[in-house]
């Protein structure tokens, strides 16, 4: 993962809707918790090590990891691998979620398209030729016609109707640049369809429940920098009811080992 927040993005309807989760026992969700934590503390999507290893990571007891593995792996909660330390011979597990490689991976895509985009850019500036003082009209008629193809600019407008689709208005200044960048890097894909694309997978966001979360819906310079639009729509829809009163849902607790753990 490329970087470490400050806060966890939780989803508690999700949490309490899968079907897997609700299996686990309370100790069970309790150290499952604690472990994407410690993914969260370590900017990545997995915990590995020996189950002594991954029990002090996650502040847990190696009897609590222990019976908690073999729950995550039986109920296929989440992508357990074993292998052994070719020294010491130890079993090193490995234990992976899946969704928070789905969401790396989808911002990872993201940053790499506008990487290209940018390298792109810069070497199209760089190619630039200067027509020579010496050549012939015809030379410098044939020089300019190349010189003609020009790099994609998004219009004011279609930025402006973007921006007006997004569900929260906060932020303009970047947002806007940050939508100018969207559009620039989907026109290498969809050519002159990028603001449609753009404008339809805005609405769709601003309609959908994860786009009616009020202040837990991300600014609009964030989702478009992250290119939240490349992600699954079903993923905009997977937001509970429960949500519309997020400080309650949010303080129930999962209780493991005699104490409180918050979502």
């Amino acid at each position: 993962m490329a970087e470490n927040l400050a806060w966890i993005k939780f989803f508690v309807g999700d949490w309490r809707r899968d079907p897997k989760v609700a299996m686990l026992s309370a100790a069970g969700r309790g150290a499952w918790l604690e472990m994407i934590l410690t993914m969260h503390d370590l900017s990545d999507c997995k915990v590995e090590g020996t189950v002594r290893e991954i029990a002090r990571m996650c502040h847990l007891d190696s009897s609590e990891v222990q019976s908690a593995l073999q729950e995550l792996y039986r109920l296929g909660v989440a992508d357990i691998s074993w292998c052994d330390d070719p020294v010491t011979g130890e079993a090193i597990v490995t234990v992976v979620s899946r969704r928070l490689e789905r969401e790396e991976k989808t911002r990872s895509d993201a940053r790499e398209r506008q990487k290209k985009y940018r390298q792109k850019k810069k070497s199209q500036e760089n190619n630039k030729e200067v027509p020579s003082d010496s050549d012939s009209d015809s030379d410098s008629d044939s020089d300019s016609d190349k010189n003609k193809e020009k790099v994609y600019k998004p219009k004011k407008d279609e930025v402006e109707a973007i921006y007006s689709a997004y569900p929260r208005k906060i932020g303009k200044k970047a947002a806007m640049e940050k939508i100018r960048i969207a559009l620039q890097g989907l026109h290498e894909e969809k050519g002159d369809d990028n603001f449609a694309y753009l404008l339809d997978r805005t609405r769709k966001f601003a309609q959908s429940p994860a786009g009616k979360r009020g202040e837990f819906t991300p600014h609009p310079s964030t989702w478009f920098n992250q290119g939240r639009y490349m992600d699954d729509p079903n993923e905009w829809h997977r937001v509970d009811t429960e949500q519309k009163k997020p400080y309650q849902s949010y303080q129930q607790p999962i209780r493991s080992r005699g104490r409180t753990v918050l979502g």
